[in-house]
């Protein structure tokens, strides 16, 4: 139960899920024709990730501490609330698809997107190896496809930490108890 888990597990979890929420809603957002603005700047994905990794870290290294197998995870998980389960499932869900999402569509072949003025647009095509022209319709497709590729990284690490993190906190809690081994683990439901 969340209540009864320590505070800085909370507070730790609170720091993956929601920056990873927020990346995967922009993210989301370049789906929507004309509102991703051609020359979008690469810094704001990169902050992300740079942020997201050190947290990745921690919250895999408060889970290696533990010491736990993939059945005591799969227990710890099933032992949060219902609420919790379905929004760190949706969560890890929606983290997944929006790097997936990224190779969807006609343009999925398409990275790397440039401008080289006066209405000339480019972009390497993975179908044949090099840089071809694109139309400029194509090139705003696939400067939205780098978005998402971007934030979706950031958003994955974001969103996988919190749950680590959580799942920590339930084993974590299940030690303070002295109910750790797997027959006596408590179901949820």
């Amino acid at each position: 139960m969340l209540t009864r888990m320590k505070r800085s597990y909370l507070i730790h979890a609170g720091f993956g899920l929601v920056p990873g929420g927020a990346l995967i809603l922009l993210a989301a957002l370049t789906w929507i024709p004309g509102l991703v603005p051609p020359q979008w700047d690469p810094g704001v994905p990169l902050v992300a990730l740079l942020l997201a990794l050190p947290l990745f870290v921690t919250a895999m290294a408060r889970l290696l501490l533990a010491r736990v197998s993939k059945a005591t995870l799969w227990d710890a998980f099933r032992c949060l609330p219902g609420r919790a389960q379905l929004g760190l499932g949706g969560g890890l869900v929606a983290a997944v698809a929006t790097l997936a999402s990224t190779f969807a569509g006609p343009y999925g072949h398409f990275q790397a997107p440039e401008e080289r003025g006066a209405g000339r647009y480019l972009a390497w095509d993975g179908a044949v190896r090099e840089t071809v022209e694109v139309s400029h319709e194509v090139y705003l497709a696939v400067v939205g496809a780098d978005l998402r590729m971007a934030l979706g990284m950031g958003a994955t690490l974001f969103v996988v930490a919190g749950v680590a993190v959580l799942l920590a906190g339930e084993i974590r809690r299940w030690d303070q108890a002295g109910d750790r081994e797997p027959d006596r683990v408590p179901r949820a439901g």
